[in-house]
């Protein structure tokens, strides 16, 4: 080495220890603050936190970053000094190093354990392992990153050229660092062992841990609707309309000149013509047999412009605020007490385990293979950014549509609001009994069945282009699809299943016809 890099040397491993410094007087002074905000933010993490003493965790290690930012910023001065004990310092800063990433991951390992907790509360979902290990990955990688190069700085400090840098005189024989280095060179003793190593531990990263890293942190597979030839099974569903019952008429005197009985509405034959041109009448098929729906008249399941063999899936879209993930957890399990009743009516295979992606990912799937429909819902405020809010119109523009179901009167307030916002050219509107999204495969005489009422009776949505692109039920049909139907009648929850099945159908159809053009 010349003699130039030797004076250069103790900058280079000094200037990392500053660099160390300041991030960890960084997080020494904002990790406190994050996690009580974090606990503020919702009650679930508030309790699992405090029960998984994480507030005390984060504390200590608050303090133990900016005792360490204080020693290695000591350790980055020092260091310029060209002394031997100055390089004997970085050596043990490095050691130091190595300790706090090794706090670093146990406290990123706890407080996500405490996260999950929280989430797996009645009122949130119990998070895949894939889930926890990419919010792990997302906090942990840094650190890694970081380790590695102070390990590279490390095995350098343990170098002759190092030593000579300090005392100006090179040992006469290679020291743990130069063994260190010529054996990741030269490959060790046995050259084509380590090289077919290293090949097997690359192509396992990316052929099986880096796509499900992609998928879990920022990636979507497409959507493939069944291919085939079917049609919507109409079910026999009979209306029956209340008639009033016929008030008595009592005659005090028939050869009376005062006539005491005053008649109503219900006494005019109007009112009678008016109840029979408006009456529904279906003509219904009895012997329709469930488990061929789709499209193009075939005798067998699917649509003609479908793509695959894949099971139906159901996607939620996640946001910021409280109840999205509601009904998601073991417990209660709406989406696929969903999925298993549209299995078991239609014949079609289903997903076996929830999902759910922000809506910024709507804008990864191919055209023409994005779900045909996506999920909302929740029970508190209804929060989405601008940019958000661009993606979901793009998709809904494109053939998508949104299933949005209001889990209580403040998140339909809040509903009305975004719709308004991402449409602001069109209104939410009532949609009539007879919409053909109340007509196949069931009937509903009288539109869709009311539950709770957050926000009304009647189901309302945004048309475009003759078809609907939000389709918004007020009476959270999601609490019917819940283990326990959340205390419904089975009749009441057994018809809240049947109207999903028909906003599937709905969705699929119009879906597919929207958006031939990308698949062509």
């Amino acid at each position: 080495m010349r003699r130039t890099s030797y004076h250069l040397l103790p900058a280079i491993l000094s200037l990392p220890f500053g660099i160390a410094a300041g991030v960890l007087a960084h997080y020494a002074v904002i990790l406190p603050w994050l996690c009580r905000a974090r606990m503020a933010e919702q009650r679930a993490f508030e309790q699992a936190f405090r029960a998984a003493a994480i507030p005390g965790l984060v504390s200590f290690f608050a303090v133990v970053c900016g005792v360490g930012a204080a020693c290695l910023l000591a350790a980055s001065l020092l260091g310029l000094v060209r002394r031997p004990w100055a390089l004997a310092l970085l050596r043990k800063a490095c050691i130091a190093v190595y300790a706090l990433a090794v706090l670093y991951a146990y406290v990123v390992w706890r407080v996500t354990d405490a996260a999950c907790v929280a989430r797996t509360s009645p009122e949130g979902y119990a998070p895949s392992a894939m889930a926890v290990m990419g919010w792990r990955w997302q906090y942990l990688w840094p650190a890694l990153c970081a380790l590695v190069a102070f390990a590279a700085l490390h095995v350098t400090a343990l170098r002759r050229v190092a030593v000579a840098a300090y005392t100006g005189a090179a040992p006469p024989e290679p020291l743990l660092g130069d063994r260190i280095v010529e054996n990741i060179r030269t490959h060790g003793y046995d050259p084509p062992y380590r090289k077919s190593l290293i090949t097997s531990v690359a192509t396992h990263l990316a052929v099986i841990v880096v796509p499900l890293l992609l998928e879990a942190y920022g990636c979507v597979r497409d959507y493939l609707i069944p291919f085939g030839s079917g049609r919507p099974s109409v079910a026999v569903v009979t209306a029956v309309q209340r008639r009033p019952k016929k008030k008595k008429r009592f005659v005090l005197n028939p050869n009376s000149a005062i006539y005491f009985h005053v008649p109503d509405l219900d006494d005019s034959d109007n009112l009678r013509q008016v109840r029979e041109l408006t009456e529904l009448q279906y003509v219904t098929d009895p012997g329709a047999v469930h488990g061929k729906m789709g499209a193009g008249g075939g005798k067998t399941r699917g649509w003609p412009d479908g793509t695959g063999r894949e099971p139906i899936r159901f996607i939620r879209l996640e946001y910021d605020g409280e109840g999205w993930d509601d009904g998601m957890d073991p417990r209660t399990r709406a989406d696929i007490n969903f999925l298993q009743e549209f299995r078991r009516v239609t014949g079609f295979r289903v997903a076996l385990r929830s999902e759910s992606h922000p809506i910024r990912l709507l804008r990864k799937y191919t055209k023409g293979y994005a779900p045909p429909f996506v999920y909302m819902t929740g029970s508190g405020r209804l929060y989405v950014p601008p940019a958000d809010q661009a993606t979901l119109r793009e998709y809904l523009l494109d053939g998508g549509m949104l299933f949005a179901d209001a889990g209580s009167p403040q998140w339909n307030g809040d509903f009305r609001s975004f719709a308004k916002a991402l449409f602001p050219d069109k209104r939410l509107v009532p949609i009539s009994d007879d919409d053909p999204i109340f007509q196949m495969p069931y009937v509903f005489p009288n539109g869709a069945p009311p539950l709770w009422h957050h926000g009304g009776m009647d189901a309302l949505g945004v048309k475009h282009k003759g078809r609907w692109v939000i389709f918004y039920h007020p009476g959270d049909i999601n609490d019917a699809w819940k283990t326990g139907h959340s205390g419904l009648a089975p009749d009441l929850a057994k018809g809240a299943f049947q109207m999903g099945i028909n906003i599937t159908y709905y969705a699929f159809t119009h879906y597919l016809e929207a958006t031939r053009k990308y698949r062509k």
